[in-house]
């Protein structure tokens, strides 16, 4: 075994994954550091059995009996990724095409609001499935059903079954369908890169129990139960490391990100997702699952290399992490179809559309279409968006906004004598907290109040007074227009502007709003 780092690094941070799988993170590297581990770990009869580098990413995987190392290099930020995994399967990986006999294609598996569940078929009639999404019967129903109705075989066969990462709405899906299906499909393989069940001190997360469950859903208790799962189908097991490449039927599959890439910098489940590169019917779909791209670098790592046709838009489209991030990866993906696997209402209504990176990709040329997961849709590779279905996707957007609100809102009528008149209610119909800007005006232009600010919870109906405490009235640094500089007029008429960063719905109980609008 090597001693890492073994060349005077001073920065070396060292994780234990599971109990498989150590990774060590050098920073301030160079081609040079590359080149004499590679050099370090065949002096010591390690086998360079792959190698392969794009303009920014090098990458080699070497093996000596069971244990395998893979190394990774990114030249833009200058790190070097070292995997070490005791009994490694990568290198006697082997996949068996069958007879090419159908057209490759996508099915995204309807979804009750959201969750992940995909079975891609490959052109010889066999299936890769990604997550499944929750342990619940009509998400296992579905995807059962799906691959029966899609198989060109009497008994589907999964070629691959792919865990993104240990979250409820995404992989414990297989403990039930396993339990109910095992005997009417065949699994081949399973994929994934979870860490250990218990590992509370990298991902304190894996014990949340969610009171809306009778079941216990904690990760603690399912990921063994997905475990002893695997066992019983027989199927041989993989583990993932970034830099990896499948040969899955006619799927190309490469592994940009997992738990290896993020580790040292988060503590969020999601951070540890799966991002693969796929080429299949003669395009480019990136599963980005529930991926941030910021804590993963993305962008920063692979550049233009991120380019794909298709995008499995990350994380249901909530976002993880910083936005800024996600734009400048929409920025190098460029893709003309988007996979989106949430419904339309929370797609366009809810929650999607008001993340500032979704929101980014709603709006972006490029993009023809996004495909959410209300109903299930199948697309045939390769596939091409219809011209009108942009213009549809703007007007659920339009629309979405339109039920929650508008964005200004005016009341005017009012007087400063009545105490009553400073009295609104807001309602927040979103599932982001919103920010309110409020402004008075009176006759006396010189009296007017600006920046008075209210924040307003997700989901939620508030009333307050406008220049009571809990209202902002002095938000600013400097505001010559505060409250608290020039205070309020006696006996006076006023009217209130509201200003919304989301749509938002403002009544008073005793006038009505002489305006209102919508901005989009």
């Amino acid at each position: 075994m090597c001693n890492i780092p073994a060349f005077g690094e001073k920065t070396c941070i060292q994780n234990q994954e599971n109990r498989h799988n150590r990774v060590f993170h050098i920073a301030d590297a160079d081609d040079r550091s590359f080149d004499d581990y590679c050099a370090l770990f065949e002096g010591v009869a390690y086998v360079k059995k792959e190698e392969y580098r794009t303009p920014i990413h090098r990458f080699a995987a070497l093996s000596k009996g069971k244990q395998g190392v893979f190394i990774n290099y990114y030249s833009f930020i200058r790190e070097l990724r070292i995997v070490i995994e005791d009994f490694c399967r990568y290198f006697s990986y082997v996949d068996t095409c069958k007879n090419l006999s159908v057209s490759p294609q996508i099915t995204q598996i309807m979804l009750e609001d959201f969750g992940m569940s995909y079975a891609i078929r490959l052109s010889d009639g066999r299936f890769v499935v990604i997550d499944g999404g929750y342990n619940f019967e009509p998400d296992r129903d579905r995807l059962f059903c799906c691959l029966k109705n899609e198989s060109p075989e009497s008994k589907p066969i999964i070629a691959a079954w792919i865990m993104s990462h240990p979250h409820i709405d995404h992989y414990q899906c297989f403990i039930g369908f396993v339990d109910r299906y095992a005997d009417e499909v065949l699994i081949e393989k399973v994929m994934l890169n979870f860490p250990e069940a218990d590992d509370l001190e990298h991902y304190p997360d894996l014990s949340y129990k969610d009171a809306r469950f009778t079941d216990d859903v904690s990760e603690i208790t399912n990921i063994p139960r997905m475990l002893e799962r695997i066992k019983r189908t027989g199927a041989q097991s993989y583990t993932l490391h970034t830099g990896q490449r499948y040969r899955i039927g006619d799927a190309d599959c490469e592994v940009l990100s997992c738990m290896d890439d993020t580790i040292h910098v988060s503590k969020n489940i999601n951070a540890t997702s799966l991002v693969i590169r796929m080429c299949l019917g003669g395009q480019t779909i990136l599963w980005t699952t529930d991926a941030g791209f910021s804590y993963a670098r993305l962008p920063e790592r692979y550049g233009s290399y991120l380019k794909a046709d298709i995008l499995q838009v990350p994380h249901h489209g909530f976002q993880c992490g910083e936005a800024s991030s996600e734009i400048r990866g929409y920025d190098l993906i460029k893709p003309q179809v988007c996979l989106l696997p949430v419904s339309d209402y929370s797609a366009y209504t809810f929650f999607c559309s008001y993340r500032e990176g979704t929101r980014y990709l709603m709006n972006a040329a490029n993009v023809k279409e996004i495909i959410t997961g209300s109903t299930q849709r199948t697309i045939t590779l390769p596939y091409t968006a219809d011209d009108h279905v942009r213009r549809e996707m703007k007007e659920k957007c339009a629309r979405g906004e339109r039920d929650n609100g508008a964005r200004t809102w005016v009341y005017t009528g009012l007087s400063t004598s009545c105490k009553e008149d400073f009295s609104f209610t807001l309602l927040n119909m979103t599932a982001l907290p919103a920010t309110v800007d409020i402004e008075l005006f009176f006759e006396a232009k010189e009296c007017a109040i600006r920046f008075i600010k209210a924040e307003i919870p997700a989901s939620s109906l508030r009333t307050l007074c406008i220049i009571g405490e809990e209202a902002d009235g002095d938000a600013l640094f400097f505001n010559g227009d505060s409250l608290k500089r020039k205070g309020i007029p006696e006996d006076v008429p006023f009217a209130v502007r509201f200003l919304c960063d989301k749509p938002m719905v403002v009544s008073h109980r005793h006038h009505a709003a002489s305006y209102a609008s919508m901005t989009f």
